[in-house]
């Protein structure tokens, strides 16, 4: 069964790029397969994927067997996937696979960098995105919950610290003037992108106020929100100019690691904010100021 002989590209096709769990994807896109008739069954994927038994691919489904890496191409064949997909279902496999932690880390490190690359740099004329923390506030509240413009007033009580009814209608309003949501033809708004980025070529007083506005904001949750509903710790550390570096790598990994997370997160219930921080507390040796 020649399932693209015809070059087509399948409508609705679920993104690879949306999941952590490769037997997550792998369900649904199966079931999708199935639904739009272009296979029958488990039977015929077997056939397709080179297996001889269809009770391997319910062992696959169901965590109890491993999808071999020689048959991702034929996965890749059979769900159409471009190149840079099969590449991220691949790398899906092996971190599955993979035990030793080190490993682990690493894999996922390549993860990230894929997903980072598919991630929306804001232009700079959308510079009045970084006026407020609540613009990027209500732009992830419409990825957890429908919301319409008369929403506003329900809106503004969720955020913490809340905002009034035109606040949030003029987050509203802003987000869908620079293109970052939109509203469906019952009203609702969407997020029109799930990661955006500032990217090197923004103003820096207007990402440092911003930046400034979210570490406000941590010290307030500090005072006012209970421990087991945040993460906040400090290191005081001494370190060589050569293990710094290794340290702002490893920031930076951990940061696209957790975007990846974000990403992939089918159910989102509530909107966090996350700042690192990491600057020196004294000068190098050798640089001692009068």
């Amino acid at each position: 069964m020649d399932l693209e002989a015809d070059g087509s590209e399948r409508q609705n096709k679920i993104d690879v790029f949306d999941y952590l769990d490769y037997r997550a994807f792998l369900r649904v896109a199966l079931a999708r397969e199935k639904a739009e008739g272009r296979i029958s069954g488990q039977r015929e994927v077997a056939a397709l994927w080179g297996l001889r038994s269809a009770g391997h691919i319910s062992w696959i489904l169901q965590g109890r067997r491993s999808l071999m890496p020689r048959l991702v191409p034929a996965v890749a064949r059979m769900l159409g996937l471009s190149e840079p997909e099969s590449a991220y279902l691949s790398l899906l496999v092996e971190h599955d696979d993979a035990k030793i932690p080190e490993e682990r880390r690493l894999l996922m490190a390549r993860i990230a960098r894929l997903q980072a690359a598919r991630t929306r740099r804001l232009a700079p004329g959308k510079i009045s995105y970084w006026s407020s923390w609540r613009n990027a506030v209500v732009r992830e509240m419409v990825a957890v919950a429908p919301f319409a413009r008369e929403d506003a007033a329900r809106l503004g009580t969720l955020l913490e610290p809340p905002a009034s009814p035109e606040e949030a209608r003029e987050a509203l309003d802003l987000l869908e003037d620079l293109e970052l949501v939109e509203r469906d033809s019952q009203g609702t708004y969407r997020r029109t992108e799930s990661i955006v980025t500032a990217g090197e070529n923004w103003s820096q007083e207007a990402v440092r106020n911003f930046q400034e506005s979210i570490l406000d904001l941590s010290r307030r949750a500090l005072r006012e929100i209970p421990r087991e509903e945040r993460d906040i710790s400090t290191v005081t550390f001494s370190a060589s100019p050569e293990r710094f570096r290794k340290i702002r790598t490893r920031i930076r990994e951990m940061r696209q690691e957790v975007l990846t997370l974000i990403r992939t997160d089918p159910e989102p219930t509530a909107v966090y904010h996350l700042a690192v921080q990491l600057f020196p507390a004294s000068h190098p040796l050798g640089d001692e100021r009068a």
